[in-house]
Parts: C-alpha cells; sequence; structure tokens
C-alpha cells in the first residue's frame, strides 16, 4: 500500500485543479494555504471468487480523503468550488482514458477511480478553509 500511496501522490500532483498546491502531505496537512493531506481510509473486499485451481480473485475498493487547504473569504469560495469541480473532473477522465494509478494485479482495464463528495470540512477566522474530496479505487487483485 505504500508505494500505491506514493503512485497517488505523485499522480495527483500533476493534476492541474492542483497546480496551486506546493505540498502534499499523506496522514497530515498544516493549516496554511497551497497545501493538502492525503489520509488512507482503508481497503474493502467487494467480492471473492475461487476458481476450480484455487485461485483467488478479490474486487477491491480502497478509500481516501484528500483534504485540501485553500485560502477563504472574498471570492475564494467561488474559486474553491471551480477547483473542486475541475479535480473530480479531471480524475473522472484520467481513469476513463487509463492514465489513472494502477491499484490491481489483473484486469487492470477495469479498475476504475473516482473523486465525488466534495465539500467544505471547515473555515478558520485567519483565512484557510479545508475543503474535503473522496477518492475510491475499484480494482481486482488475483492470487
Amino acid at each position: 500500500m505504500e508505494e500505491q500511496l506514493k503512485t497517488l501522490c505523485d499522480w495527483l500532483r500533476t493534476a492541474p485543479a492542483l497546480a496551486g498546491v506546493k505540498t502534499l502531505w499523506v496522514d497530515g496537512a498544516p493549516a496554511v494555504p497551497g497545501t493538502a493531506g492525503l489520509f488512507p481510509a482503508g481497503v474493502q473486499v467487494t467480492e471473492r471468487r475461487v476458481n476450480l485451481w484455487g485461485e483467488v480473485r478479490l474486487r477491491c475498493r480502497a478509500s481516501f480523503t484528500l483534504r485540501l487547504v485553500l485560502p477563504h473569504g472574498g471570492r475564494s469560495a467561488r474559486d474553491n468550488a471551480a477547483t473542486l469541480l475541475e479535480l473530480q473532473r479531471w480524475v473522472l477522465e484520467q481513469s476513463a482514458a487509463g492514465t489513472a494509478p494502477v491499484f490491481g494485479n489483473t484486469d487492470t482495464a477495469q479498475e476504475r477511480l473516482t473523486a465525488a463528495d466534495a465539500k467544505l470540512e471547515r473555515a478558520s477566522d485567519e483565512g484557510t478553509a479545508v475543503y474535503a474530496v473522496q477518492l475510491k479505487a475499484e480494482y481486482t487483485l488475483q492470487y
């Protein structure tokens, strides 16, 4: 999972919507505008199959929360909403094009990466706001 986190972070850094994000942390982000944190939320097995040879195929869903620390106040709410929508659209486009990170070890053409449920989590009096976007990867592992 550590290599997947690194790959996912490296890929997210290429998102045009995140051009203003200077630092992307794993499991943390300082309350400074222009930073982000990627928080893993675990892996769920949604389907398990065993074939006649004893090979096991697992359909899995890995979940992450991407938290963005952005400026807050004035026109920033509109700009922040546009950033979140652009990021979600970019993730879907990358997944559809097959250029998103690969999590599984079989049927990789069937993988899906989605970004959804973007929302404002909290705003501070110091002029910053934390927004969260849910990322989900659906993939297959075979053992």
